[in-house]
């Protein structure tokens, strides 16, 4: 392939991708004669329109991709390529790869394309399939940067603007120019990806130049020590937000994370280390660090002499994978306390299979820890949160058994909640005293949080119960703040709502959930008289033939997709709305404007949103 394209000769070589790919999808491939074959490759010099006039005369047929047009295809761009503008016309017509394809609808195709899960390995591929994709909906595209950007043009760098959500960032060596960033303009969270051998970027960014100040979020894959630090350094001229750093497998030893390096980086507010324990060199480093919440690991050379100079550290989500000493956690008021007693399991015997806990009796004694020595009970989890002068303490926890064909293991125990208000103190049981359902399961996150959920100014406590089911849906455990009673106070309407998420703005909670593949449902609910009330409901589905009522008219193998919207008084159904869109392979959908107002009234704010854009 020749990297040396002038500017001038990028239109020609648009239009004989295209012409190539229509080839390669359709009736050309059939042409038996070689005067006849010929006459169909020197099509590559005509524009579209004229191409285009001539399929509406031709013939739809198969794809044979053993035409001569390949030698053209493969002299333009990779088999990849092409292969993936293919795929992705078949997946805009949802059609199966032995189907037919016309001339008129590849090229009605071209600039419509879902512009995701997409590779870019040079200036010269994004050059080629810049037109046929829809960047205006783009995300989770990766861009391969060779180490010299010798296979991008600037005009193809400037392009790279196009790119939105979601950007994973590779490079074909250990490195690839730092200025290679400054070019994605569009994109809002930049993963450096586990997929390739790179290290770190290289050299420093050109004069006015800078790292791209809408990108709030970094993710650095496949971290080991001293990988990334050039990277590190060029945040600092960053508006990031927020950075998460994943352990490399290749790591010869556990690796630790300095939050010396990230010091810098005057925006930062969250640290997220997955599998990483937490490092300091020099506290002092740290002392203009405005880190909110860090995750990560403890171990017996984490020092807990960074929480001194965080001053602006609300939360700490902790593995604590050795016995140490946690009195300086607990010592720190107002912080936000999340600790999982997980020991490090390097081995992958069968002994080892399972999670294995630390123990730490000092910090037991110090949180009132009500199990007994000798019983086999211990903390799994131990969180603490404060509001309005209110501690909230959740213990998870576990207990050893042994099972003669599982070994030994642990299984856990139901958490349970200490609230401390001055003198003041109790506990409240995750359904205690309420029926079965209410209970937690084995699956289970155990997170504990404030928030408003009945919207009258005071935080309540939500206790989040995990994922069930097949479709695993999400429960959450609701207790309101009473202000008569001056405690709180378990709420059974609001556990029975699946995903919720809060509304505060419009005042209601809302629920998403997946009923089967090709039905999801939504509901609104408000607190009224002290109970979770469903107000609204809307199922989505695409009806079975025997649903498909008879007054549609229906061609042969057409889908029907159905709305109905169901209004609650007293906890029934009061009226109920249908709206229907029938869909025809090949062919636009129309759907009704009903679908308009669900779009505001369900989709936007829902936990789980199920609307594609059309």
């Amino acid at each position: 392939m020749n990297v040396g394209w002038k500017k001038s000769g990028r239109g020609t070589l648009l239009q004989i991708l295209m012409v190539c790919a229509v080839c390669f999808f359709c009736g050309c491939g059939q042409m038996q004669n070689d005067d006849v074959r010929q006459t169909d490759i020197e099509q590559e010099g005509k524009n579209e329109n004229e191409i285009a006039n001539e399929g509406e005369n031709g013939e739809e047929a198969g794809i044979n991709e053993e035409t001569e047009n390949d030698d053209i295809v493969t002299g333009l761009l990779t088999n990849d390529t092409i292969d993936t503008i293919k795929d992705s016309i078949y997946r805009y017509y949802y059609r199966e790869e032995t189907e037919k394809l016309s001339k008129e609808e590849i090229l009605a195709a071209k600039g419509k394309l879902a512009a995701t899960d997409l590779t870019i390995h040079s200036g010269e591929e994004f050059a080629l399939i810049r037109e046929w994709y829809d960047w205006d909906h783009s995300g989770d595209i990766s861009v391969v940067f060779s180490e010299d950007l010798q296979d991008w043009q600037e005009e193809d760098l400037e392009a790279l603007a196009l790119l939105k959500g979601s950007v994973y960032v590779e490079s074909s060596g250990e490195t690839f120019p730092a200025r290679a960033l400054t070019y994605l303009t569009g994109s809002e969270k930049l993963i450096f990806s586990y997929a390739s051998d790179m290290t770190d970027v290289s050299g420093i960014f050109s004069e006015g130049s800078r790292f791209p100040q809408q990108v709030k979020e970094v993710c650095l894959d496949t971290y080991r020590e001293g990988k990334y630090k050039t990277l590190l350094q060029l945040l600092r001229d960053s508006q990031v937000e927020r950075i998460e750093v994943k352990q490399g497998w290749e790591a010869d030893a556990f690796q630790g994370f300095w939050l010396d390096d990230v010091a810098g980086i005057s925006t930062l507010r969250e640290l997220e280390l997955e599998s990483v324990p937490i490092r300091v060199r020099d506290e002092a480093s740290l002392k203009a660090c405005g880190l909110e919440r860090i995750a990560g690991y403890a171990d017996q050379e984490t020092d807990w002499c960074f929480l001194d100079r965080l001053s602006a550290l609300k939360e700490l989500t902790c593995s604590v994978v050795e016995e140490m000493d946690l009195s300086p956690l607990l010592g720190r008021e107002e912080l936000s306390l999340y600790l999982r007693f997980s020991r490090l399991n390097e081995s992958f015997e069968e002994a080892d299979y399972g999670e294995i806990h630390t123990v730490c009796p000092a910090f037991n004694r110090e949180v009132s820890w009500p199990g007994e020595a000798g019983d086999e009970r211990f903390p799994a989890i131990y969180q603490r949160n404060y509001d309005q002068g209110r501690m909230v303490e959740c213990f998870t926890d576990r207990h050893v058994c042994e099972n003669k064909m599982e070994g030994i293991h642990t299984e856990p125990y139901n958490p349970w909640i200490r609230v401390t208000d001055g003198s003041v103190v109790y506990e409240l049981r995750p359904g205690e005293g309420e029926s079965e359902e209410y209970k937690f399961g084995d699956f289970r996150e155990d997170k504990i949080r404030f928030q408003d959920i009945n919207f009258d100014g005071t935080k309540d406590i939500v206790l989040e119960a995990g994922r069930f089911g097949a479709q695993a849906s999400r429960g959450e455990f609701g207790y309101l703040w009473n202000q008569k009673t001056g405690r709180y106070e378990f709420s059974p309407t609001y556990t029975e709502i699946a995903n919720p998420v809060i509304d505060t703005e419009h005042q209601m909670v809302r629920s998403a959930w997946r009923n089967w593949a090709a039905s999801h449902s939504w509901s609104i609910y408000r607190f009224e008289n002290g109970e979770f009330i469903r107000q609204r409901m809307l199922t989505e589905e695409v009806l079975t033939e025997d649903k498909i009522p008879e007054e549609l008219e229906v061609p042969e193998e057409a889908s029907v997709l159905c709305w109905q919207e169901e209004i609650f008084e007293n906890g029934e159904v009061a009226e109920e709305k249908r709206a229907y869109a029938v869909q025809i392979e090949g062919e636009e959908t129309v759907y009704p404007e009903e679908c308009e107002n669900y779009r505001e009234e369900y989709w936007v704010y829902s936990y789980w949103s199920y609307f594609e854009d059309q």
